[in-house]
């Protein structure tokens, strides 16, 4: 909606400009084609700002997924370990439990903070909404005594992993598991910390955006560009409607053909190119918030049931073998 409000207004300033120039009493000699680097001298250089914007937005969102991504595989290196080591089939599924629940709450909790600096949510609020959507996505995911103590804290999703360690802890104490000084431990504590790297890679490349100063000195230069052009554009609709209506000189009337050719040019480097140059700074701000809005979210909830349903077949195949 934005970039079509653009274009209309950008329009109707082209349209002000051609009749002002039409009713004009004095005749407008001046080349088109300097007309029209009045609006293209700052198209090179938006150009190359938008293509560097996004080739980091896209940077950004392929590291987010990738790093989400890790966070689910270390769920299911978590219980072929366990599988291999032939951990009881209850902690298992507490080990197994706790990882999807991580993963959980963080999509969750990041799709929260939609609409970041509109949306003014305390922190209660937003965690307050993440255990709402997750109690209706996955009800009987997390135990009552769990969550009355996940509730405490607001980075949850990273404390799930701190049980997730202790309990390594306590079933290498009760030899479950090999002892601590063994290197399956230190395997076992690799994934624990993967998990834990994967997670702060998303929060960071969620919260942590590109800075407000360049992302607006790029949208001031989108916009002035696209008015600038829009100027260009309606004077020589004017000049045109001049020479075709014999307002114009006589030099200019001979020069209707080469004045209409130099329209559809104008049209195409004066209207069409602002116009794909707003669509695409609309597409880098979506893209380089994976979580905050819909257009270029990722498929995280696609993620999570392909890991339960992978989970799911692990633990029977595990039992029938």
């Amino acid at each position: 909606p934005g970039t079509w409000r653009c274009m209309a207004c950008a329009t109707l300033l082209s349209v002000c400009v051609a009749v002002c120039t039409h009713l004009s009493i004095y005749d407008l000699s001046i080349s088109p084609a300097k007309i029209q680097q009045l609006g293209t001298f700052l198209n090179v250089f938006v150009g190359f700002l938008l293509g560097f914007f996004l080739s980091s937005s896209m940077l950004r969102w392929y590291s987010c997924t990738n790093a989400f991504l890790q966070l689910l595989d270390s769920v299911r290196s978590m219980q072929m370990q366990m599988i291999a080591l032939g951990v009881d089939r209850v902690r298992r599924e507490m080990l197994s439990r706790y990882g999807i629940l991580s993963a959980w709450l963080l999509h969750l909790s990041l799709s929260a903070q939609q609409g970041g600096a509109e949306s003014r949510e305390s922190e209660s609020a937003q965690l307050e909404k993440t255990w709402m959507w997750l109690e209706q996505a996955r009800p009987n995911l997390v135990l009552p005594e769990e969550k009355r103590r996940l509730l405490r804290h607001q980075e949850c999703y990273a404390l799930l992993w701190t049980w997730v360690a202790s309990l390594v802890g306590r079933m290498a104490q009760d030899g479950e598991i090999p002892p601590m000084a063994s290197p399956t431990y230190g395997r076992i504590l690799e994934i624990v910390e993967a998990a834990y790297g994967s997670i702060r890679d998303v929060r960071s490349l969620q919260k942590v955006r590109p800075p407000f100063v360049y992302v607006h000195t790029l949208a001031v230069l989108v916009h002035v560009n696209h008015i600038l052009n829009a100027i260009s554009f309606g004077l020589v609709v004017g000049m045109t409607t001049q020479a075709a209506m014999g307002k114009a000189d006589r030099n200019l009337r001979s020069d209707l053909p080469r004045l209409v050719s130099s329209l559809f040019m104008a049209f195409c480097m004066s209207m069409v190119a602002p116009f794909l140059y707003l669509a695409l700074l609309d597409v880098c701000v979506c893209i380089s918030q994976p979580f905050t809005y819909v257009e270029g979210k990722i498929p995280a909830l696609k993620f999570i049931r392909n890991l339960e349903e992978d989970i799911v077949n692990a633990a029977v195949m595990a039992d029938n073998t």
